[in-house]
């Protein structure tokens, strides 16, 4: 457990922690460099803004030496200090992936776009403020695509993109110090491989095809996520191995609470595959993720001819067809 919020793992990378969310999460974001640097994600609002500047000051440097603010995508805990990160670090230039471009016009419009709502939910996010009301339009000063890189002293920062989350979202890989800064690509707290977010821009089949890449890559030495779940050498693959086979693992429950009952609807999916694995989501995700997530599931269950979406039934349903003896 890290207390103090700046963390110096080498002389040229440092954590910057914010406080504690409502699920007990760290919203991380990462200074990286040593003459010149650049900030990856800025952590919600009014919470880390404050201690970059701090962490700056700590190495004998100015504002004006901060070159790159890289963001991995729109989501309010990895963006939402931009705005004042710009007005302390002036020289600093703002860059997002070039898909995330319409959505920067008004960012809290990601909460509608990218997940839906039934009209009581609607309404809940009409009355109740949360971290998506906190992001305002903003024009980034630089739109990458996948495979670009930017010089940093002696390092290059290249992105990867990986959509699988949600549309734009992005990997950034430091080649000198082998560190892979995923943003949400492995989890989403609670900070367990079982808790991470597809949105309904993502998809289960670039995710894998994307996990599948992680583990595969040799020349990564450090994950850096943007929240809890730093890793590091001997420990990156087996971490990447345990998310993958926490997805399997959900989708070995829904299969099995699906040969229990033949017609459930999505709210009792969840309800029951949350309850047995012990998954419990904090404001306002206990409300965007899940169905978000088990939507991904359904969708390639129903690809592989495993599982039949029940269109006629109302609310919409879904069975378990493939055989039994497949599963058990």
């Amino acid at each position: 457990m890290i207390s103090d919020p700046i963390h110096t793992i080498n002389d040229k990378l440092t954590i910057i922690d914010g406080p504690s969310g409502d699920g007990g999460e760290r919203n991380r974001g990462y200074l990286l460099g040593k003459d010149s640097f650049t900030i990856i994600n800025t952590g919600r609002k009014g919470s880390i803004e404050n201690t970059f500047l701090e962490a700056i000051h700590n190495k004998g440097k100015d504002t004006k030496d901060v070159k790159y603010i890289f963001i991995t995508h729109p989501y309010p805990d990895v963006i939402g200090g931009v705005y004042r990160l710009k007005k302390i670090f002036p020289k600093a230039q703002v860059a997002i992936h070039e898909k995330c471009e319409e959505i920067m016009k008004d960012p809290n419009a990601i909460r509608d776009d990218n997940f839906k709502f039934t009209r009581k939910e609607k309404l809940y996010f009409a009355i109740k403020k949360d971290p998506f009301d906190d992001l305002e339009k903003f024009k980034p000063d630089i739109y990458f695509k996948d495979g670009d890189k930017f010089e940093l002293d002696n390092t290059k920062l290249m992105v990867i993109n990986f959509d699988s989350v949600c549309k734009g979202h992005s990997m950034f890989f430091a080649t000198k110090e082998r560190a892979m800064f995923t943003g949400d690509a492995l989890n989403l707290y609670p900070a367990l491989p079982s808790s991470y977010l597809i949105d309904f821009s993502g998809s289960y089949k670039d995710w894998l095809k994307n996990l599948s890449f992680l583990e595969k890559a040799q020349n990564i030495s450090m994950i850096c996520p943007a929240h809890d779940g730093y890793q590091e050498d001997r420990h990156v693959i087996p971490y990447i191995s345990d998310v993958k086979e926490a997805f399997n693992q959900f989708e070995n429950q829904l299969e099995m609470a699906m040969t229990e009952q033949k017609y459930l609807t999505m709210n009792e999916l969840i309800e029951r595959v949350h309850n047995s694995q012990g998954i419990v989501w904090y404001h306002p995700y206990s409300i965007l993720a899940p169905k978000a997530n088990m939507t991904a599931h359904l969708a390639k269950l129903v690809d592989e001819q495993k599982v039949q979406r029940n269109e006629k039934t109302d609310p919409v349903t879904y069975t378990y067809i493939a055989p039994k003896d497949e599963f058990f």
